[in-house]
């Protein structure tokens, strides 16, 4: 039998040359709207907005302040220091008495650290905790 009569078979006409072997498609769905699929800005902004407005409306009921209690004052920090950012400042630098180390404690960088004897703990560690992380990784 040769190639063209192979080709020419009942059985190899009904088969589709362009399905994968496997079943599988190979082609990626985006189901998007817009160009090749992928969407358009008018969409992702229709989807933003429509999350935001579900994030407001949870937001309010539960954040409503009691009747009796004062609005907390917001102080938003533009770029230029005020004239009484500068008084403050000068006042505090001009103490004898300054504690660095008190305000390097209560700073924010620092209060979110872990404890001492947790971090000896995870220093000493290190190696077997690296290796024990990379055999228990799923494989991708």
């Amino acid at each position: 039998m040769t190639r063209t009569e192979r080709a020419t078979h009942p059985r190899a006409l009904v088969k589709d040359r362009s399905e994968s072997k496997s079943g599988l498609d190979k082609r990626v769905q985006k189901n998007g709207a817009g160009a090749h699929g992928w969407g358009s800005l008018a969409d992702e902004y229709d989807h933003e907005f429509a999350g935001q407005v579900l994030d407001d409306d949870s937001d309010t009921e539960a954040a409503t302040p009691a009747a009796g209690s004062k609005p907390i004052p917001v102080r938003r920090s533009s770029g230029e220091p005020t004239d009484e950012d500068r008084e403050s400042a000068k006042q505090l630098r001009a103490k004898k008495d300054l504690d660095l180390g008190s305000i390097a404690r209560t700073s924010a960088a620092v209060s979110q650290s872990p404890p001492k004897a947790g971090l000896q703990t995870a220093v000493t560690d290190a190696p077997s905790l690296m290796c024990a992380q990379t055999a228990t990784l799923p494989q991708v």
